[in-house]
């Protein structure tokens, strides 16, 4: 395997990080990614996990070899050192229940001469139950043995998981580079914008264009300029919001909020992300008071935070829906 199929150019400085823990044999025993969702994290981590538990790695410390029994294993997903956990569900958390079965886990012996890499995704999804059990596994960690944390989402966290981890943050590439990336990949259509919806992660952009991202969030804008002049019902619109809950709709409603808010301030283009619906935008601020606007943007981080929780997704667009009627 060659570092090309593992590393993303956007990787590099946190690679560099990772690869210099390997070649100094200094591995922490807790690592943090961080970083927006679709620049590959977990990508990442994966080609490091792969590298760790290699047998023969080669001597720059850049690939694993592929050959040896764990390398084996591991490309297989059948490797007895390597225990990953993650939320079953979109609608579910990481319970408690997974922390004991991890606990279970990793007072076993280890298998090989290498490590034990425990690989926790979403992992701001635990509960408060899972994370305090979890601070145990961080606390004492048996020798040998590497926990790696991914998450889109530092802030929910528990300061008490992060003080115990050494964080890495994966940043997004420049506009141009992401445009490169993209170009080189032959992915199509308005990659500009593209970008723009994903917040700038390349990959991300990718999973916008396959899936028509654009006419889906076109889509959305309408139904919130039908819902606002009462030509369509909350109940269509929060139901349509969950039939495509694949898309992080509430970032895009997000994005939509803070242009009204800029335009509603300014008249100006400057800034605005959606900018292909700014004509209808600026019209569209003609009816909106600008603090309402700034506590229904307080709302709808709220909403983002809920849909990461086992509710009831129908009644809470519904609820936020509501909200928008009285802005």
């Amino acid at each position: 395997m060659s570092v090309s199929r593992g590393i993303l150019p956007w990787h590099d400085t946190a690679w560099q990080l990772l690869k210099g823990y390997i070649s100094n044999e200094r591995i922490p025993q807790a690592l943090l990614l961080t970083g927006q969702a679709g620049l590959g994290k977990t990508q990442l981590v994966r080609f490091f996990v792969h590298l760790l538990l290699c047998e023969s790695r080669d001597r720059s410390h850049d690939s694993p070899c592929g050959k040896c029994r764990p390398c084996t294993l591991f490309l297989s997903g059948t490797h007895p050192d390597f225990v990953e956990i993650k939320p079953e569900s979109d609608d579910k958390d990481i319970g408690i229940d997974q922390i004991r079965w991890l606990l279970s886990k990793i007072r076993l012996t280890v298998h090989y001469l290498q490590y034990r890499v425990i690989v926790v995704q979403q992992a701001d999804q635990m509960n408060r139950s899972a994370a305090n059990s979890f601070l145990k596994v961080l606390e004492e960690p048996p020798d040998r043995t590497v926990i790696i944390l991914i998450t889109d989402q530092l802030s929910l966290i528990p300061a008490t998981v992060q003080s115990r981890c050494q964080k890495i943050a994966i940043e997004p590439p420049t506009a141009g580079s992401a445009l490169d990336w993209l170009n080189e990949n032959y992915i199509t259509g308005d990659l500009p914008l593209l970008l723009k919806l994903s917040g700038g992660a390349p990959l991300l952009a990718r999973e916008y264009a396959e899936r028509d991202a654009i006419t889906i969030r076109a889509q959305l804008f309408e139904k919130f300029l039908l819902l606002r002049s009462k030509k369509l019902s909350i109940v269509t619109v929060a139901a349509f919001c969950c039939e495509h809950n694949q898309f992080d709709l509430v970032a895009w409603m997000i994005s939509l909020i803070v242009d009204l808010m800029k335009i509603n301030k300014t008249s100006s283009m400057t800034g605005v992300m959606n900018v292909d619906l700014y004509d209808s935008l600026k019209m569209l601020t003609g009816d909106l008071d600008l603090q309402r606007l700034y506590d229904f943007y307080l709302v709808a981080l709220e909403l983002r935070i809920q849909l990461k929780q086992s509710i009831n997704k129908n009644l809470a667009y519904e609820g936020f829906f509501i909200k928008w009627m009285a802005v």
